[in-house]
């Protein structure tokens, strides 16, 4: 199974920190990721690719 990153994005726009996530597909991934959009934004990558990017509402 893969394993993605999840970068924590901060009100500066800079990555405060990441989590490992493990998916099957792209889409999982995303789906997954959402649990992390709580007061930031979270970026979903797999290795050097950037498979999307969720924002935090009320931004």
């Amino acid at each position: 199974m893969p394993t993605y990153r999840v970068y924590l994005i901060d009100g500066n726009d800079r990555v405060a920190s990441y989590r490992p996530l493990e998916a099957e597909t792209d889409a999982e991934a995303i789906s997954a990721a959402r649990q992390f959009v709580d007061g930031c934004d979270v970026e979903v990558w797999h290795l050097d690719r950037k498979i999307g990017r969720l924002e935090r509402g009320g931004k």
